[in-house]
């Protein structure tokens, strides 16, 4: 069947009437709703329900790790496997070469099985461990998910927390989970320090969530004041020659 074309002001051809209109730019990675997150979840219930000999294209097993397929292409790259940390090489595929093929766009497999236990190899027990092994620039920088309470018009922007949902320890994760998906609480992001600073519900798992912090600040102090001590030191063993750059003394 042939298809109209049409010349342009600037002499080029148009396209077809019905050729697909072109993906609109976003600048960057899309941020997916609270809906679109939780029908992502249930799929990858199901996924995880499968006998652990099932093997997964590369598109669902990114999808159970809850990555892209773009990031789990990446950890497949010899230059990134390249880089010695444990999770660099990604979990072991299945890659069956068509004879002749050349290059390395071969389609991959997964075994379930080897997914659960290389997400088992690189899940921290809990957030603060997330948070506390990145020292502190983790914690003024690394904006992690945390429970909060529905916005009161009483609490003028004011987030109310109610614990951090990558806490897999806390005991009440599950009900929370529940009332997420119920839409009685929402989801805010934030760093550990902001998290610190805020207000919570409750004033024990405050206290907890802050232990770790107050402890990162306090070792801070404790560097800086150490390093002051060794300036100071330097100065009074320095020849009275050179200080600053100029004479000081005779």
């Amino acid at each position: 069947m042939a298809i109209a074309k049409s010349n342009t002001k600037s002499g080029g051809v148009a396209a077809p009437a019905n050729a697909p209109a072109k993906k609109a730019k976003t600048g960057g990675r899309v941020t997916k709703s609270i809906e679109e997150k939780i029908a992502d979840a249930i799929r990858r219930s199901t996924i995880a329900a499968l006998h652990d000999d099932t093997t997964l294209d590369s598109e669902l097993a990114a999808l159970y790790l809850g990555m892209s397929e773009a990031k789990l292409g990446e950890l497949r790259s010899p230059l990134n496997k390249a880089k010695g940390s444990e999770a660099a090489g990604g979990p072991p595929m299945i890659k069956v070469f068509d004879k002749g093929a050349v290059g390395q766009n071969q389609p991959v497999q997964y075994k379930l099985g080897v997914l659960r236990e290389f997400q088992l190899k690189n899940t921290v027990s809990d957030s603060f461990a997330a948070a506390v092994g990145a020292g502190l620039a983790g914690w003024v920088t690394m904006r992690i998910p945390f429970f909060a309470e529905l916005e009161k018009r009483s609490d003028r922007g004011r987030q109310i927390l109610l614990g951090a949902a990558w806490d897999l320890v806390a005991d009440n994760r599950e009900e929370r989970f529940k009332a997420l998906v119920e839409k009685k609480i929402r989801l805010v992001m934030m760093t550990s320090a902001e998290a610190a600073s805020s207000r919570w519900n409750d004033l024990a798992a405050h206290k907890k969530w802050s232990k770790p912090w107050l402890a990162l600040l306090k070792d801070e102090s404790r560097a800086v004041k150490a390093a002051m001590e060794g300036t100071e030191i330097s100065m009074v063993t320095k020849p009275a020659v050179e200080r600053d750059g100029r004479k000081v003394g005779n």
